[in-house]
Order: structure tokens, then C-alpha cells, then sequence
């Protein structure tokens, strides 16, 4: 890729981006990013001082990290294409 990647926690913006410079994206866009988006954001911009562990379950979390090792796995396997 060629262009730098915007600075966004918005995970769906990123993976058009990733698809609008020629990867194949289209197992990122079966992931359930966008409740990983809303995550990030209100975990590090807060609008009150609810902590995050108010905001999200253990449920959540499981799917966060389950999404996350997801991903890495994607895109290990793009890289390894070449």
C-alpha cells in the first residue's frame, strides 16, 4: 500500500480503505467490527467518567479478543501471499 492509512478507530473505514488500495478484504468485512469500533472509542475518548468495564461485559470483551485474533489471522495469511 502506498498511502498512509488514516488515523480512525473506525474499523470499517479501514478495511474499505485496505479494499480501495487492492487487498482482498472481503473476510475482514464478515467480522462484527463495527461493535470493535464502538469499543475503541468509547474506551480511549470516554464522555463521561463511566469506566469501560461499566460500559462493556465480559461477553464483549470475549468477542473483542476473538475478533482480534480474527483479524491477525487474516491478515497474516494476506501477508504471506505476498
Amino acid at each position: 500500500m502506498e498511502s498512509e492509512p488514516p488515523h480512525t478507530h473506525v474499523l470499517n473505514d479501514l478495511v474499505q480503505r485496505l479494499g480501495d488500495n487492492g487487498l482482498n478484504t472481503a473476510q475482514l468485512k464478515t467480522l462484527p467490527l463495527r461493535g470493535r469500533s464502538r469499543m475503541a472509542i468509547q474506551s480511549r475518548y470516554p464522555l463521561d467518567a463511566t469506566p469501560p468495564s461499566d460500559l462493556f461485559d465480559p461477553a464483549d470483551a470475549e468477542q473483542a479478543l476473538a475478533t482480534a485474533a480474527e483479524v491477525l489471522d487474516i491478515l497474516e495469511a494476506l501477508d504471506q501471499q505476498g
